[in-house]
């Protein structure tokens, strides 16, 4: 950070420096003081108390208000990098303007100022974006011209796991995942794509085995309370209302099946092919080649359905949505595609 663009405002560089580091270290008071003395000293209208407060706000959970403040700060056109290079990331988390995320990210690759390795973060960001737009082929462009340096480094070796994936290339995307995990053996994120991809390319077993670790790792903090007798109700009577509006062909097939309620997966389920994330399960057969799916159970994960809202209203939608991709994971996805109309 050049300190020579705060002289105008005595010691608004440290104050801000030592909010970011309050930030990193999790001390959110300390950061909330950092960021109403330099308020006071700058406003609230200062590129770098714009960028505080919107890091700020993302470190409090609050993506939307944090990408507002960040989105202020890169329209004041800041000559330092980070600035561009946090708001891309926070709008991508946020998910509802690729545009704005790729504008930033651009923009930081028409710094003269620019270290290479902001240049090379701003190319990943740039890939993921890409990705996420449906653009594999750009996505692997940008990521073939990121330095040496990043190309060991967990987030580039997942990004480019991805694009692979979206590529068709499960088996390649396989041993660049299998990097990913060497490197940092204990991020369950990285662990559990790897076992969606393994599962994707056919190994079964190896993907089997990654989410075994994945559930291990999700459980880890503390006993696992079961749902209450008036949750199992609850959730059971919200579910039965979205398989109201199940067109006719789909309901048929798991119109029969049993309804239960837990907080999440258990090793049993995860050993027989269930997704420790997912937040609905089919029990069961699932359809291969020529074998018809059989399905005897449908369970409803508590705990990973609460985390997928952030209020009752949005319950509905949520097990509308697992339905749908449960659905189309165990009776492959041809049965979505025989003219029911929009199920999404």
């Amino acid at each position: 950070m050049d300190q020579g663009q705060f002289s105008e405002h005595g010691d608004l560089g440290a104050i801000v420096t030592r909010g970011h580091a309050a930030i990193e270290a999790d001390d959110l008071v300390g950061a909330e003081a950092a960021l109403d003395e330099a308020r006071r000293l700058a406003g609230e209208n200062h590129v770098r108390v714009l960028h505080l407060s919107g890091m700020l706000a993302w470190a409090q959970g609050d993506h939307e208000r944090a990408s507002g403040y960040l989105m202020q700060a890169a329209d004041l056109s800041p000559e330092d990098a980070d600035v561009y290079l946090d708001c891309a990331e926070c709008i991508m988390a946020v998910g509802d303007d690729l545009d704005e995320a790729e504008a930033a990210a651009r923009a930081v690759l028409q710094l003269e100022r620019a270290s290479e390795r902001e240049r090379d973060e701003a190319r990943l960001l740039l890939a993921q974006i890409r990705l996420e737009d449906d653009d594999p082929e750009e996505a692997m462009e940008l990521l073939d011209e990121v330095g040496d340096e990043l190309q060991t480094h967990p987030a580039y070796l997942s990004t480019r796991g991805a694009v692979l994936m979206e590529s068709g290339r499960a088996d390649e995307a396989v041993k660049v995942l299998e990097e990913a995990v060497a490197v940092d053996p204990i991020d369950p994120d990285l662990r559990y794509q790897l076992g969606l991809t393994l599962r994707e390319a056919g190994r079964e077993r190896d993907a089997t085995n990654a989410m075994l670790e994945v559930l291990r790792a999700d459980v880890e903090d503390g006993p696992i309370e079961a749902p209450s007798y008036a949750e199992t109700q609850g959730l059971r009577s919200r579910f039965e209302d979205v398989l109201e509006d199940l067109p006719e062909p789909l309901l048929r097939l798991v119109a029969n099946a049993p309804i239960t309620v837990q907080a999440r997966a258990t090793v049993e389920q995860v050993e027989q092919g269930a997704d420790p994330r997912a937040t609905m399960v089919f029990l069961g057969t699932r359809k291969h080649d020529d074998d018809d799916a059989e399905l005897q159970g449908i369970v409803i994960m508590r705990d990973l359905l609460v985390e997928d809202v952030e209020d009752d209203e949005e319950i509905p939608d949520a097990l509308a949505g697992a339905l749908l991709d449960e659905i189309q994971r165990f009776f492959k996805p041809s049965v979505l595609s025989f003219g029911t109309g929009p199920v999404d």
